[in-house]
């Protein structure tokens, strides 16, 4: 409007060396009235940065723009790159960067004043699967959405889709002179009425009474047929009489009308007959019965004739009381119960036993007669309980002394217990039981002899004579022997004589001995010995019991003990001889200096005690004493131990400990050898294993420090520390630490974008050996860095879920160990857009879907050949149809279609895609990830 204004301004408007070539022509509002315009140019001929005040904050608009932008590369207008053909500064101050002869051109604008179109419904219901009509709104200009804000807007209104249940959100907005904010519609699709819920199929017995049938909905309606027919509101109620089954139908009415029909089959069971039985059935009292039976399906057992509860298992009579019981029974088929059967059980009782004679004696190998005993029907047994009774009377045997028991029951119906008749076999009477020799010593007291048996006889020969019924006492005055017999009287008669032979021997001698013996105090003592037979030892004169152990005397207290024998001929004990056993008091152990302190490889003397008799020793027990005393060898550290005795009076004395310990010279402590640090990395302090550590910073010479020294990391190369420990005998040499220091690493080289696809994209960098890495990358508008590995020794990395079409920017750090250094060397790098090439065409419609594999969000381009209803439907891999994804009608041309809302609820899979127009279509297949 006022070309002045801007000649004027273009006057300063000249490139000159002083401010980078870089000019910035701003025309305000006096001139341009509401509008500023912002003119940055860069008249270098290498890449410019540029800071700019912009005369106000708030909306401006890229009015033109070079198509080389330096920092983003983008060819879209905008400020440094941005996208939008609109954008809001919150800042005045822009930092702008412009390759060489890039210009930007900016104006200042107002907020858009368009409203959003109305509609008399912005909520819509429909029921499942019904035909839903294509969204209207008043406006101008409408552009459809399916978010709220963002995404491209079509001008097409959209026919909601029906086969699912749910709400969906839809947009619209107009637009006058700019596109105003968007209205949303939501479209809300209601479940189809369901079949209502019953219980099939309902049975029944025949003639019994029936109820109304029911079922589970809302606004019921009965019909006796599956489809057609007259409805009912009233449940029916079947009929019981005719065997057979009717099925019913019903159904409910919702939002979404009457829904269908579900089936009640109603089935009417014949009763069965009752089952077949035995009876009656009898048993003994107290006989062991089984379970009563009947044949029949699904048996059910009573105890009454009607009534009651019946049981699956059937009972087993009780025979412990005499008399009738009755027990029913039925059978259930189809659920129908039979009338019930009669089952008597008779109880009879058992017969007392038969009376018999018990027990009866016979003696052995004499002739026996049958058994006998009183009662009707006799059986005969050889046990108690079981086996087969004989009705034939058994004989007993008499060859074989001892008891045997027979049994016998009578019958009278049922068969008695039985009744136990024993008889007793008893042997020829045997000779009593006798102990023989008796042995005397001369003129000791003689006991009356004994034998075991009854009514015994004694005799002084084996036959004839009379026998005496007091047994005799041998006399012992004369040495030799003589011979008694003794018989016993039974229920047989007089047994044979048994023999007892008296033997009356003389005294013997003492047994021959050594007396005195002499211990010292403690020593071992040997078993006393004897010369003589059969040896009893005592520790008194007279009385006592012997032992026929020789005792071993103690040696534990000083002074004199007596111990006795005596010796035993043909069991005559002879006086005892007396053994004499003197201990001697041992003496102390000598005196000498417990403990004694030696450097290794020092020289030492000979040991020394004070005591008699001394004996060198290298055991605390045992061994061979010396009487020359050691000399202590230092060739080795560690204690040993030496040891002395004094003997007198023959005898030797306790041992006395001395404990020679030989210190070692000190050795070099332990460490680490090599430290290994990065440059300026944190170090910690040096550690060794030892005592009273010095640290140096030479090998040998200097003073040594106590406090262990922290190495520094700030100057590449290598440092040796040293340390040494000391003991009692000195210092010890040093131990060399070693610590490398890396030079920090020179910052990564070669990087590059490789495979850059619309959401991928693959990273690489130069890799040098021992070398760890650190990887971020982002959104080039954004702040946020987003690590991708730390410390890695890999020289890529693919990205993945990018968004298309956007500058991204990369870096990557590095390092000699897993510590990021903070030095970064950066790249970039821009996604495709896709590729709307089409290429597969049949019947002039082209089709193609970016990407293939789809992840959540896809353009689908197609081509038409001429005009008519397009219709864009989505199958599976088997061909059936899921849903419409667009309909309407287009003319020839290329279209472009945002499918990521139709294909992002898909599950993992194939699918197809295809494009109709006047009976000609074209698909494609691709897979949802």
């Amino acid at each position: 409007e006022n070309p002045n204004v801007f000649n004027n301004a273009a006057s300063n408007f000249e490139p000159n060396a002083n401010d980078g070539y870089v000019k910035v022509l701003q025309i305000g509002d006096a001139a341009l009235g509401n509008m500023q315009v912002t003119i940055v140019a860069n008249f270098a001929p290498a890449a410019q940065t540029k800071t700019v005040s912009f005369q106000k904050t708030g909306d401006w608009y890229s009015f033109i723009s070079s198509d080389n932008n330096a920092t983003t590369g983008s060819t879209t207008p905008g400020l440094n790159g941005l996208t939008n053909t609109s954008f809001n500064i919150t800042t005045a101050s822009q930092t702008i960067r412009l390759a060489a002869g890039e210009y930007h051109i900016y104006v200042s604008g107002t907020p858009c004043a368009t409203p959003a179109p109305t509609t008399n419904n912005t909520t819509i219901t429909y029921c499942q699967n019904t035909t839903a009509a294509p969204l209207t709104a008043t406006g101008n200009n409408l552009l459809w959405y399916t978010t709220a804000t963002g995404g491209t807007g079509s001008s097409t209104a959209p026919t909601p889709t029906t086969n699912t249940i749910g709400s969906t959100l839809y947009y619209v907005s107009q637009t006058i002179s700019c596109e105003g904010p968007r209205l949303a519609i939501t479209v809300t699709v209601v479940a189809s009425t369901p079949a209502p819920t019953v219980v099939t199929p309902v049975v029944y017995c025949q003639n019994t009474s029936a109820i109304a049938l029911s079922a589970t909905g809302t606004a019921l309606l009965w019909y006796t047929t599956a489809s057609g027919g007259t409805s009912s509101n009233i449940a029916p109620v079947p009929s019981t009489n005719i065997v057979g089954s009717v099925t019913y139908y019903v159904s409910q009415t919702l939002s979404c009308g009457e829904g269908p029909r579900a089936a009640i089959v109603v089935t009417v069971n014949a009763t069965p007959i009752a089952p077949t039985v035995i009876t009656p059935i009898t048993y003994c009292q107290n006989a062991t019965a089984i379970a009563l039976t009947a044949t029949g399906t699904n048996l059910l057992w009573y105890t009454s004739a009607t009534g009651g509860t019946g049981a699956a298992s059937a009972p087993t009579p009780s025979t412990s009381a005499i008399g009738n019981t009755t027990y029913y029974v039925s059978q259930t088929t189809t659920n129908c119960e039979s009338p019930r059967a009669a089952i008597v059980v008779n109880i009879t009782a058992i017969p007392l036993a038969p009376t018999a004679t018990s027990p009866i004696t016979y003696c052995q190998n004499t002739n026996a007669t049958p058994l006998t005993a009183t009662g009707n029907n006799l059986l005969w047994y050889t046990t108690a309980t079981g086996g087969t009774g004989s009705s034939t009377a058994p004989t007993p045997a008499t060859t074989s002394v001892g008891s045997t028991t027979y049994y016998v029951s009578q019958t009278i119906i049922c068969e008695s217990p039985r009744t136990a008749i024993i008889v007793n076999i008893v042997a020829t009477t045997p000779a009593p039981s006798v102990t023989t020799p008796v042995n005397y010593c001369l003129n000791t007291t003689a006991v009356p002899l004994t034998a075991v048996g009854s009514n015994l006889l004694w005799y002084t020969n084996a036959t004839g004579g009379t026998g005496n019924t007091i047994a005799p006492t041998p006399t012992t005055n004369i040495i030799g022997s003589v011979t008694y017999y003794v018989s016993q009287t039974l229920s047989c008669g007089e047994g044979p004589r048994a023999a007892i032979v008296v033997t009356v021997n003389g005294i013997p001698g003492a047994p021959t001995v050594t007396t005195p013996i002499t211990y010292c105090q403690n020593s071992t003592a040997a078993a006393l010995s004897a010369t003589g037979n059969n040896l009893l030892w005592y520790t008194s004169s007279t009385g006592g019991i012997g032992s026929s152990i020789a005792l071993t005397p103690s040696t534990a207290v000083a002074g004199s003990t007596n111990f006795y024998v005596s010796q035993t001929v043909n069991t005559c004990e002879s006086p005892r001889a007396a053994i004499v056993v003197a201990i001697t008091a041992l003496p102390n152990a000598p005196n000498a200096t417990a403990t004694l302190t030696y450097c290794q490889n020092s020289t030492t003397p000979a040991l020394t005690a004070t005591g008699n008799n001394l004996l060198w020793y290298t055991t605390a027990t045992g061994g061979t004493g010396s009487s020359i005393a050691p000399i202590p060898s230092t060739n080795s550290a560690g204690t040993t131990n030496f040891y002395v005795s004094q003997t007198i009076n023959g005898c030797e004395g306790p041992r006395t400990t001395i404990a020679v310990t030989i210190t070692a010279l000190a050795t070099a402590p332990t460490a680490t050898a090599v430290y290994n640090y990065c440059q300026n990395a944190t170090a910690t302090t040096l550690t060794a294993t030892g005592n009273n550590l010095l640290w140096y910073t030479v090998p040998t010479g200097g003073t040594g420090i106590a406090t262990a020294p922290t190495p520094t990391t700030t100057i590449a190369g290598t440092a040796t520390y040293y340390v040494s420990q000391a003991s009692a005998c000195g210092e010890s040499p040093r131990t060399a630490i070693a610590v490398n220091v890396t030079a920090t690493p020179a910052l990564p080289t070669g990087l590059s974008a490789t495979g850059v696809t619309i959401n991928t994209a693959t990273i690489n960098w130069a890799v040098v050996n021992g070398q760890q890495y650190f990887v971020f990358y982002k959104l080039a508008n954004t702040s946020t860095w987003i690590p991708i590995t730390n410390a890695s020794n890999s020289g890529s990395f693919t990205l993945t879920n990018l968004v298309g079409g956007a500058l991204y920017d990369w870096r990557v750090s590095t390092n000699c160990d897993n510590s990021n250094s903070g030095n970064y060397a950066t790249a970039q790098f821009t996604t495709s857009t896709r590729n709307n090439t089409v290429t597969s065409f049949k019947d002039g419609i082209g089709i193609k879907l970016s990407p293939n594999p789809f992840d959540n969000q896809g353009i689908l381009d197609y081509i038409l050949p001429g005009t008519g209803t397009v219709t864009i439907a989505l199958f599976n891999s088997l061909g059936q149809r899921l849903n419409n994804i667009f309909t309407g009608t287009q003319a020839a041309g290329v279209y472009e279609l945002n499918v990521s809302k139709s294909l992002r609820y898909l599950n993992t899979g194939m699918y197809i895609i295809r494009v109709q127009q006047n009976g000609n279509g074209n698909y494609i297949k691709f897979i949802k990830k």
